[in-house]
């Protein structure tokens, strides 16, 4: 069973109408990589007995272990995302984690890339954040798709959380989630950057529809990469039998 854990809410920041960022400070170090996420208990109880729970990733690098951010976009008739968003300084919260295998292994080294598509990039901004992946950051590109600039987190937030050091980075926009052109539009962009050749390791987080297809892109291409390397957020994909 997982062993619960409780953070204090700092302060919060809205970064746009439906986005909260959140500060927060954990009474206990964290123990997590950048990349891994965490389980927030909203400590609702639905009618069938089932407590409302939500994964969101660790949006700062894994040097500090007790302060830590948050960014979560609200859901129409989400009781999760309600939840935080009524939260306040000097709230506490509930959790357990760390939780996930979606992040940088010690010795990683050559040509990366980083693909996300929508929320997938809070775990994507961890990730790049690890202290362990420091050495890889010259040789990295990140790749944000968003449906649009107003879909989750500010363009320059995003660019302000990435560590100077990073190779490239490349925000552009996909056809919004649905949109029969949107896999189409994502496998052309893997494709161009598979065309430079020596893609050492690749990891992509965020529409787990888009993200199957780009992995199996990927293990086409010979690239780097297992489903560990892989963190879908939504349209998970069905599990085999």
């Amino acid at each position: 069973m997982a062993v619960a854990k409780t953070a204090r809410v700092m302060g919060t920041e809205r970064l746009g109408p439906d986005i909260l960022l959140l500060d927060l400070c954990a009474t206990e170090p964290l123990g997590f990589v950048g990349g891994q996420y965490l389980i927030l208990d909203s400590r609702i109880i639905l009618p069938s007995g089932k407590a409302v729970k939500r994964a969101y990733s660790f949006l700062t690098g894994d040097a500090e272990q007790h302060r830590f951010q948050l960014a979560v976009k609200r859901i129409p008739d989400g009781l999760g995302s309600a939840f935080v968003h009524g939260l306040v300084a000097g709230t506490d919260i509930s959790f357990s984690g760390p939780w996930g295998k979606f992040f940088p292994r010690e010795g990683a080294s050559g040509r990366t890339l980083i693909l996300a598509t929508d929320t997938g990039i809070t775990a994507a901004l961890g990730f790049v954040r690890a202290t362990r992946f420091v050495p890889v950051l010259p040789q990295t590109q990140l790749i944000w798709l968003r449906a649009s600039a107003e879909y989750f987190l500010p363009d320059e937030f995003v660019r302000q959380q990435i560590p100077a050091g990073c190779g490239a980075v490349r925000i552009e926009a996909i056809p919004a989630v649905g949109d029969s052109k949107r896999i189409a539009s994502a496998r052309a962009l893997l494709r161009e950057v598979l065309s430079r050749g020596d893609l050492a390791q690749a990891f992509i987080a965020g529409d787990g529809a888009v993200n199957q297809v780009l992995f199996d892109e990927l293990v086409t291409a010979g690239v780097a990469v297992s489903q560990d390397h892989v963190e879908s957020f939504f349209n998970m994909p069905k599990k085999s039998t």
